[in-house]
């Protein structure tokens, strides 16, 4: 029994440690912009979380160590889906935070990883509903945090210029995927 209990936390350590998102995040050259940039209208009622320690700090694995192994013993979908949009709010308001630090390569990981996990979040709660569990109002709040994430990235997009712009423009664009994907779920 005790060598299981070391094997399995093992494992979970060398999970934790992997890297099992794709990064969205590349080096690119931009050779065009993909559309005007648009301008934020209005401010988005919602709440965004304090993100803790940010990804330059030396300490920074453990959080991403403690958050991977929290997640892996989340097995309710629509509690997995919560977990996920907070993760992703707060590597939001990680990256924004390392913007102004203009640590922009690293602000354009965190934000990729951050769209990692409201993907994440779309397939639990979409695993939720097949389930037959009550997910309209996580729904809405995921409607919301999308339009809230847009929200950030175009203020992020309007301090910055070149490579760093575009891809912030890529990862805008993809944020309003999910709001699109939310939609999609709602009207099933």
């Amino acid at each position: 029994m005790q060598r299981f209990l070391v094997a399995f936390f093992i494992l979970l350590l060398v999970s934790a440690l992997l890297p099992n998102h794709k990064n969205f995040a590349q080096d690119v050259t931009p050779t065009t912009t993909l559309t005007p940039t648009p301008t934020v209208s209005k401010d988005i009622s919602y709440d965004l979380p304090y993100p803790g320690i940010l990804p330059d700090n030396p300490l920074y694995f453990l959080k991403a160590l403690r958050d991977n192994i929290m997640g892996v013993f989340i097995t309710d979908p629509l509690k997995k889906a919560n977990y996920d949009l907070l993760m992703a709010d707060k590597r939001l308001v990680s990256a924004e935070s390392l913007l102004n630090e203009n640590k922009n390569d690293l602000a354009i990981t965190t934000l990729s990883k951050s769209g990692n996990y409201f993907d994440e979040a779309i397939q639990e709660v979409s695993t939720a509903k097949q389930q037959g569990e009550e997910v309209a109002p996580l729904l809405e709040k995921m409607v919301t945090a999308s339009q809230k994430h847009q929200q950030i990235i175009l203020q992020m997009e309007q301090k910055t210029k070149g490579p760093t712009r575009y891809n912030l423009e890529l990862l805008f664009v993809r944020t309003k995927n999910f709001q699109n994907t939310v939609g999609v779920i709602k009207s099933d």
